[in-house]
């Protein structure tokens, strides 16, 4: 069993990649408490972490062409990024996870992938078979997000993902 109280030069570095969607579905609350939820995870990364900001709708783009190391003006610079984000346009989510899965991986850290979405989209089968072709050594949390979210969708890119799933309400 682990141990509670870990050394920080103990905890293996990660590259956090968010993925977050920005389709019109999001628009409105979701994307404010998806915007919120990486707020957070960015200002709370360990030192040593690198990461990076994907977002997507018809097609997608990163903050940056390569994971930022965690460093208070690349968070400044990442919260701005996100504070930039809305909701628009359709949702091609494989284009999502395209742009995080096939990012060059750095061997000295863990690479951990975000996607918040509510999965408002059809192509379930395609989108997990890509997340099986791609994966490698990244691990995917999802969040779904809003009270309407695919929840089949979502619990299986954790499942495929060899990662973990939450739910963020309208509140949360």
């Amino acid at each position: 069993q682990p141990e509670v109280d870990v050394a920080g030069n103990d905890i293996m570095p990660k590259e956090m990649f968010f993925v977050v969607d920005c389709s019109g579905s999001m628009s409105g609350q979701p994307i404010e408490v998806a915007k919120e939820t990486v707020r957070q995870f960015v200002r709370g990364m360990n030192p040593g972490d690198s990461f990076q900001i994907i977002r997507f709708s018809e097609d997608a783009s990163g903050m940056s062409d390569h994971p930022l190391e965690n460093t208070p003006e690349n968070v400044a610079t990442g919260i701005s990024y996100i504070n930039s984000l809305e909701g628009e346009g359709g949702t091609m989510m494989i284009e999502g996870i395209k742009a995080a899965l096939d990012f060059p991986h750095d061997p000295e850290r863990l690479r951990f992938v975000c996607f918040l979405t509510d999965g408002y989209i059809g192509n379930e089968v395609e989108i997990l078979r890509e997340i099986h072709r791609r994966l490698g050594a990244s691990r995917i949390f999802s969040f779904g997000i809003g009270a309407a979210v695919n929840r089949y969708l979502i619990d299986h890119m954790a499942k495929a993902g060899r990662g973990a799933v939450a739910y963020l309400g309208p509140r949360d």
